[in-house]
């Protein structure tokens, strides 16, 4: 059989065919590339070796120890696959990403930096000596890359499920293995919330929600979708063999020796089943109230509320706006050694020591209501109950905050005082909602202005301001400002995200307007003139603060109305 590569450099006279096949057996004995071996065996000079492989790779020779490689364009790719698959990043091209290797025909390189980055790479070619230079001026020596191995042992001493680590088990696995492996771990990586992999007629989408915004940072080829699809439902525990109903499960595995789980679902569609998956990683779970984006005076409110020894605190907003997050702050608030804490959860999302949890399982009839009423035979101080879907579960919530429990829960509403009316259209008493209900606080997730590349933003004037909500007393005098992009933030100018808050605490004029039967809008005017600051006041104070831009404002949240008296100022 042919040899092309061979015939190149014999032929080219680049070297003999004895030492071709000295090169190729270095190389199969020390795993190696064969222009590694070739720099081992020491028979040809190295600018003429790059010269003669460059030509036959057809992409172009660098000398990387020549170069002064900015931080930025370093960190775009992590330390460990750099040191993995022996890469170094020398340059970004708008969605290219032009990487230094000795071995441009290394496809799982290729795919692993794609899948990490988002951007296309771009092979040049240098010399495995320097390479290995740069890998240990850029990202140290190689002692300390598997440095925090340590955490598997202790998670297996504490008892748990030992747990596969994909950032190190990889060797001798299929391509199929590998991409799942990758996705996962770019999922980490870039600090994504969940995965979406879609199948199309002629193509296989595998999209990332960053920062609340999907963003597609692969097509495998389609003809790896069944595979892709199966090994999924593999690591979550699913009928593979059934495609045409819904299905749940989940992933438990380490990555880098750090425990992570993943809720996954799957769905049939036209051309496949689709699968969602939810990366729960208790690490990043922030519990921390003063934390979760409160004003001073908000969380004031919210923590005086949740301390009473008995009544009714809901968090509302849509799918994804936190509420999970702060619900699980408040429990972490309250948990006592003198407290008994219940949770009802669909699923349970996070195991927090020293709280009951209890997921939903409504295939045998335990659902929010039964749970409800379990927990009241169970002496329970403080009841938390995942969602209030129906007037049942509604009414033995109010019944448990009337007899001496405070009860957390929450409820898919647009704003505080919608809450008020779907829970009375729900079937609710008005006095058994006003004696129970303490606070209600709305919430929005918003991205934040990347700070390594924030600018003013020019083409907010004082007039976008007025109309955004701020007084025009003050809105020459606020700057806003934009995230400009950059190899921080992958390009979008947004780097994490920041709740804002609507916090109503029910005072007596608002108890009085509820009983007398006000509107949602009245009494959202009422609690405003009560000291409420409302979801786009709130999303103007962090924007005036240069936490957001303007865009996420009105993407977020909706104007009060055309009275801007009690608007946000700087």
């Amino acid at each position: 059989m042919s040899n092309p590569l061979k015939t190149h450099l014999v032929n080219g006279g680049i070297l003999s065919a004895e030492d071709y096949v000295r090169a190729e057996a270095v190389s199969a004995k020390d795993e190696c590339t064969l222009l590694y071996a070739i720099e081992k065996l020491a028979i040809v000079e190295e600018e003429k070796l790059l010269d003669a492989f460059s030509k036959y790779y057809r992409i172009p020779k660098t000398n990387i120890n020549q170069m002064d490689i900015p931080k930025g364009i370093i960190e775009l790719i992590p330390k460990d696959m750099a040191l993995k698959h022996r890469v170094v990043p020398i340059d970004r091209a708008g969605n290219n990403i032009i990487v230094a290797m000795g071995d441009p025909r290394n496809l799982d390189a290729m795919n692993a930096i794609r899948f990490t980055v988002g951007f296309f790479p771009k092979p040049v070619l240098a010399s495995e000596a320097r390479l290995t230079e740069a890998l240990e001026k850029y990202y140290g020596r190689l002692l300390d890359i598997k440095e925090s191995s340590g955490d598997d042992t202790q998670v297996n001493k504490k008892g748990e499920k030992e747990r596969v680590d994909i950032a190190t088990k990889d060797k001798g696995d299929g391509p199929i293995i590998k991409l799942v492996n990758q996705i996962l771990m770019q999922c980490l990586q870039r600090k994504a919330s969940d995965i979406h992999i879609e199948p199309y007629e002629t193509s296989l989408r595998v999209r990332l929600r960053i920062d609340g915004v999907l963003a597609e940072i692969a097509r495998p080829p389609v003809s790896m979708k069944a595979p892709l699809i199966s090994r999924i439902k593999i690591m979550a525990s699913l009928d593979i063999a059934e495609t045409r109903l819904p299905q749940d499960g989940a992933i438990n595995i380490s990555i880098g020796g750090k425990p992570i789980d993943f809720r996954v679902s799957t769905v049939p569609t036209v051309y496949g089943e689709k699968i969602v998956m939810r990366i729960l990683d208790k690490s990043s779970l922030q519990v921390d109230m003063t934390k979760l984006g409160f004003e001073v005076d908000e969380l004031q409110k919210f923590k005086t509320s949740i301390v009473s020894p008995f009544g009714m605190v809901l968090v509302t907003g849509p799918t994804g706006s936190g509420k999970t997050t702060t619900l699980y702050s408040a429990l972490q608030e309250l948990n006592q050694e003198s407290d008994n804490i219940m949770t009802a959860e669909d699923p349970v999302e996070f195991n927090l020591e020293g709280i009951n949890q209890v997921g939903m399982k409504s295939d045998i009839g335990l659902n929010f209501a039964s749970a409800l009423r379990a927990f009241l035979r169970q002496d329970p101080d403080v009841i938390m109950v995942g969602e209030i879907r129906d007037l049942e579960t509604a009414e033995i919530a109010i019944k448990a905050a009337l007899t001496g429990h405070m009860v957390l829960s929450t409820l898919h509403t647009n704003s505080a005082t919608d809450t008020i009316s779907r829970m009375l259209n729900m079937g609710v008493e008005t006095f058994n909602l006003v004696s129970a209900l303490t606070c209600v606080t709305a919430q929005r997730l918003m991205r934040k202005i990347c700070a390594n590349c924030r600018v003013v933003d020019e083409s907010v004037t004082p007039k976008v301001l007025a109309d955004l909500g701020i007084h025009p007393q003050y809105a020459s005098k606020v700057k806003a400002y934009k995230g400009a992009g950059c190899a921080n933030c992958n390009g979008s100018g947004y780097k994490g995200r920041v709740a804002v808050h609507e916090v109503l605490k029910l005072s007596d004029p608002v108890r009085e307007a509820i009983l007398d039967g006000a509107a949602s809008m009245r009494l959202k005017k009422i609690a405003m003139a009560n000291g409420m600051r409302t979801l786009r006041q709130s999303a103007l104070n962090k924007m005036v603060q240069g936490i957001t831009d303007a865009p996420e404002v009105t993407g977020s949240t909706t104007p009060d109305s055309d009275d801007n008296s009690g608007s946000a100022a700087a």
